[in-house]
Parts: C-alpha cells; structure tokens; sequence
C-alpha cells in the first residue's frame, strides 16, 4: 500500500501517532545513525543493536529489511494487563503525518497478525492485508497485531524535536545507577553524536499498570543498558 492509503486509513481510526519501542541500546544507535533502521541494516553495517526473539520469525520471512511501526503506544493500551512493550523500555513516538514524509513509491505493509504468530501461514495472503479496501474494513484502533512494516532500510527523523517517552522501572541498573536515569544519559549522548534534537519523557502509566512489578521480576541490563 501507498503511505497516504495507510495515512488515510489511521485518521479514520483515530490513530493520531506512531510508535516504534526499543531496548536502550538499539535505539542509541537509532539515534546516532539519524533514523530508524532496519534490522538487517544495523546487522549489515555492524552496529549495535539488542537481539529480540522475533530475529529469526524476521529472517525466515523477509521482513529482516524492513522498519516496524505501531499505531498505538502498547504499554499505555495493555500495560494493566500485560506491563511493559517486550520489544523495549523506550518508545520513539511520531505525528502519524510521518507517513507522508516518506516517498510516494514506498510500500507500507500491515500484518493481519504479529509475525510471531506466522508460522503455519502459506502465503502473504495470510500474512498481510492485501489492500487499503481490506485493511479499512478490519482494522480498529488498539489492535495490536496489526503492525506497520516500511519495506525500507531506514526511516530518517526529519521531523524534530524527536519525543521519546522511556519506562522508569524503579530500580538500579548497577550498584549505584538508576535505571531511567541511566537511559536518559545514555540517550542524550547518542542524540548529540547523531545531531538531532529530542524530548524525553518519564513514562506516566495509566492506573494499574503493572510495569513496575514486571520489571521487579526481571533482568533489566539488557533492555536498559
């Protein structure tokens, strides 16, 4: 699909933004690079970027190339029940009018469902909506499955200043160092390298969610460092 069909399709929904979450890490290098990348692109050019269990769906059916979106901010959406985004503590949050920015050849695709959950499917029929008609009639805002796949290696921030919204799990990273203070530091450090100007914000979660007893019972070094 065009990124005006796909632009179209989120204001009739009501999706004003889009999000992509990621571990501390990643997104440093996200920011030092000027964009968000591809994984495939990050692996090709050696930079560093944090494994995710979905590498080898990504791999297996060629989405390796391509930039991953959401048109809701899932923490904020699932966080009563599910706690924290998987994919990572910080969350690059966009005008969805970021679809427009980009050339009107690129293809934006949209999952019927998470890859994660292809395995078993036969074909692209299965997999993603075939066009803007069939995504409109069976999409809803909140619908998490169903996610937004630039068929590019990277997606520049052209439009500053760049908001990014970072989980505070309230608890240390290392002996003496907070871990959303952590983050912060480690953020704007690649922001200056890469030149580009943003906002960070302390996720304020809704209440109930349970994020912070989530990450209580996990090993956060990965996502955070």
């Amino acid at each position: 699909m065009r990124p005006d069909q796909v632009h179209q399709i989120l204001c009739a929904i009501g999706a004003t933004h889009v999000y992509h979450a990621n571990t501390v890490a990643t997104s440093c290098t996200f920011l030092e690079q000027g964009g968000l990348l591809s994984r495939g692109f990050v692996e090709s050019k050696g930079l560093v970027q944090t494994p995710q269990n979905s590498d080898d769906v990504d791999r297996r059916y060629g989405i390796w190339d391509c930039v991953f979106m959401d048109h809701v901010d899932i923490h904020d959406r699932a966080g009563r029940r599910k706690g924290p985004n998987h994919y990572g503590p910080v969350l690059f949050q966009f005008d969805r009018d970021i679809l427009l920015d980009l050339p009107r050849d690129a293809i934006v695709e949209v999952t019927k469902t998470n890859p994660v959950h292809w395995p078993g499917t036969r074909s692209d029929n299965d997999r993603f909506f075939q066009s803007s008609e069939e995504l409109a009639g069976n999409i809803g805002f909140g619908d998490f499955d169903k996610m937004l796949v630039l068929r590019a290696p990277k997606v520049p921030f052209a439009r500053q200043p760049l908001r990014i919204i970072v989980d505070d799990p309230e608890k240390p990273i290392a002996a003496s160092a907070n871990a959303y203070e952590h983050a912060v530091r480690r953020l704007t450090a690649a922001a200056a390298v890469g030149g580009i100007e943003i906002e960070i914000q302390r996720r304020a979660c809704r209440l109930g969610c349970i994020c912070v007893a989530k990450y209580r019972g996990m090993p956060i070094t990965q996502k955070f460092n």
